[in-house]
């Protein structure tokens, strides 16, 4: 059965309409005030301006074309550089852009066309204007992610600081500083999740359209969804017309996203002339095995106990998730459970990408575990979202 969140009430005393007020506010304020001040200490330590958060590499400038004046010290750089490049022509309606990504066997990035597509529109089609919308885009879908998490935290009577360790996790602040889609995949994901627990079936199915075309993983959360709402009918069986009615309900927030993601993908599979191929995956744990040696042998020490703490943080994350789903099968412990799989499946490589991989997952237990009052998961998921607190002195260049 759905959930309708209660609302505040018209006749409200002005002082508690205000209190109510400064509730949402302060998270959210706190917020910005951490991400300017990271922001600002990235720009204080290199040089290139903005185009510091891009990430740009020389072995790929051929291909993504760093402007005049722009940050390239390192080889390979960081994703945020194909960011960049598909800014310019989110649609790829010119040749050149699917040849460039082809020349550096990046591909598989086109699928990820929402973040590219809303710097592209911010810019107004002003290709300097690029590494501005690329930040700017992230800060916006921070903020507002904190905002509209205090006010579901408020009408559930939860504090509404927990939008600050929603907003502030590793994998929501470091993705910020190389101008990745993370943000907006995790953010939209979880406003979907929040919606459809409420009842609210259409914007749901908007929001998490633009999840699954800002990563493609976000498409097990629509599978998960989907059998949630399996379940669900399954338990209500013996009342007559419960498979057409969860079908009802259900069909926008599965059918909608599926069709949109669908329908890119032909579109870029007709573009690029041909597969578009995907991320490295390996073997459920395989990654995370990996990146336990990696972090054993790494030579900062700081760094290889961050990182080893954050993998077990991870691993903690998806037993607490597949036990809230064995209890019961509800929207969050659905879906936690499936961005736990796409948490362990991914091949990682360093901290940034431990991090965003599993912000989506660590979101999601939160609220599952405030939800279902279940200590464990809101635990594991506010130690994974203290461990900024940390970043600035174990992650180099970070900040």
């Amino acid at each position: 059965m759905y959930v309708t969140e209660p609302t505040v009430a018209l006749n409200c005393p002005a002082r508690a309409r205000s209190s109510g007020r400064g509730r949402v506010l302060f998270p959210t304020v706190m917020v910005a005030l951490v991400l300017l001040l990271a922001i600002g200490l990235h720009l204080s330590g290199f040089r290139g301006g903005l185009t510091v958060f891009v990430g740009f590499g020389s072995h790929f400038a051929a291909a993504t074309h760093p402007p005049p004046g722009a940050l390239v010290d390192t080889s390979n750089g960081y994703d945020g550089q194909f960011f960049y490049l598909q800014a310019h022509d989110p649609l790829l309606l010119h040749s050149s852009t699917v040849s460039a990504l082809r020349a550096a066997g990046e591909g598989f990035r086109v699928q990820r066309v929402a973040y590219p597509a809303l710097a592209f529109l911010l810019a107004g089609g002003r290709f300097s204007a690029i590494p501005f919308a690329l930040l700017a885009v992230n800060l916006i879908v921070v903020l507002a992610l904190t905002a509209g998490f205090a006010i579901y935290a408020r009408r559930r009577g939860w504090s509404t600081w927990w939008a600050v360790a929603i907003a502030l996790m590793p994998g929501m602040l470091l993705p910020v500083l190389r101008d990745l889609s993370d943000p907006l995949a995790a953010a939209s994901m979880l406003a979907a999740v929040l919606m459809w627990r409420s009842g609210q079936r259409w914007p749901a199915a908007l929001a998490l359209s633009v999840a699954v075309l800002a990563r493609e993983v976000m498409m097990v959360v629509v599978l998960a969804l989907a059998a949630e709402a399996a379940v669900r009918a399954w338990r209500q069986r013996a009342i007559p017309g419960a498979w057409r009615s969860a079908a009802s309900r259900a069909w926008p927030v599965v059918v909608v996203p599926t069709v949109i993601f669908a329908g890119w993908q032909a579109y870029i599979t007709t573009r690029y002339g041909g597969p578009v191929g995907g991320a490295p995956l390996s073997p459920p744990l395989v990654g995370i095995v990996d990146e336990v040696r990696r972090s054993m042998h790494n030579s900062w020490p700081p760094y290889a106990v961050w990182d080893l703490v954050y993998v077990l943080l991870i691993l903690a994350a998806a037993a607490a998730a597949l036990a809230s789903l064995s209890r019961q099968v509800t929207i969050t412990s659905a879906a936690a459970s499936a961005l736990a799989l796409g948490a362990l499946i991914p091949m990682m490589g360093d901290a940034w990408s431990d991090t965003r991989l599993s912000a989506p997952l660590f979101a999601v237990l939160l609220v599952d575990g405030l939800q279902r009052r279940h200590r464990s998961s809101v635990l594991i998921s506010t130690i994974a979202a203290a461990t900024t607190i940390l970043i600035p002195f174990s992650i180099p260049g970070a900040f």
